[in-house]
């Protein structure tokens, strides 16, 4: 007697293909409505500053440099990835692609480490601080999704597997795309 999880590696392709991409894009679908709500608050405490106590003389926004490298690693990182995936499939692409999105973890962990927050924190320095983890918990993810790839790669199981790395990529260029979103919105609350 086999069991249902047996059974599943003898599903068709065109289902277990259906079965990944529909899991990736709930999975996005729900993170993008939780990022809704996390700039609709921001947006909203910073319209009723009505007795200016959202935004102190002592607050300020994240650092605008490292902000900016961030991004362009970023986008470095989306367009090796697409290379990657639309070319053949180099690992060494895909390498790259990875080591660009730990290094875009690594700016934005320093972003959020010299924000220099000191609680009780306020309602501007509490959204600021939620964003950039929020965003650095992403990329942490998308390294992490990465490096299981990686282990496919590198092992040679990605035969007859080609959808691996599509439902992989909807995440990477999600990913990719919230993190420069909330960067600008955290730049724009000022």
């Amino acid at each position: 007697m086999s069991t249902p999880l047996e059974e599943m590696h003898e599903l068709p392709l065109h289902i277990r293909v259906g079965r990944a991409r529909a899991g990736v894009i709930m999975f996005m679908i729900s993170d993008f409505l939780s990022i809704l709500a996390l700039l609709a608050a921001g947006g909203y405490l910073n319209s009723l500053n009505v007795l200016n106590k959202y935004r102190l003389a002592s607050d300020h926004p994240p650092a605008l440099l490292p902000g900016v490298l961030a991004a362009v690693v970023l986008i470095l990182s989306g367009l090796a990835y697409y290379w990657w995936e639309r070319r053949g499939g180099q690992p060494m692409i895909f390498i790259l692609s990875l080591l660009l999105m730990v290094v875009a973890l690594a700016f934005q962990i320093w972003l959020g480490v010299t924000l220099g927050y000191t609680s009780p924190f306020h309602a501007y320095e509490s959204v600021t601080l939620l964003l950039s983890w929020y965003s650095a918990f992403h990329l942490a993810l998308a390294a992490f999704i990465g490096l299981l790839l990686l282990g496919r790669i590198m092992r040679g199981r990605l035969a007859g597997h080609g959808y691996i790395p599509e439902v992989v990529g909807y995440w990477w260029y999600y990913t990719i795309i919230a993190s420069l979103v909330m960067w600008v919105f955290s730049m724009l609350l000022i």
